[in-house]
Formats: C-alpha cells, sequence, structure tokens
C-alpha cells in the first residue's frame, strides 16, 4: 500500500509541475494573465450560452403551460 501511496504522490506531483510549467510559458506567450483566463470564451461561446438561456424560458414556460391544462 505504502507504494501505491508513493507512486500516485510522485506522479501527481509530476503532473503539477507539468501544469505549473505549461501555464507559465502560456502566459509568456501571450504576455498577459487576463488573455489566457479569457481566451475561450468568445462570441461563439457567448452566441451559445444565449442560446442554452432561450432553451431553458421556452422548456420552463412549456412545463407551466402543461401543469396548467392539468389543473
Amino acid at each position: 500500500m505504502e507504494n501505491i501511496d508513493n507512486y500516485i504522490n510522485k506522479n501527481g506531483e509530476k503532473i503539477k509541475t507539468i501544469i505549473k510549467e505549461t501555464k507559465q510559458q502560456l502566459i509568456e506567450k501571450d504576455e498577459s494573465t487576463e488573455t489566457l483566463k479569457n481566451r475561450w470564451y468568445d462570441e461563439e461561446s457567448k452566441n451559445a450560452i444565449e442560446e442554452m438561456k432561450k432553451a431553458r424560458e421556452k422548456w420552463l414556460i412549456k412545463g407551466r403551460k402543461e401543469n396548467e391544462e392539468k389543473e
């Protein structure tokens, strides 16, 4: 069991190191942590979120109407 714990800890540390190094390389490349944090959120993401909100709203309205019809 101790060998497994050592293996997990050793590999966990390797993963943390790789993540930190990769993050640092991206920050240096982009010269801004703000750019790194917000890169994924673009116009396409914004539109997808808006579509999800509209679909949820329609679903809620439909559910209310069905409940009213049952009563």
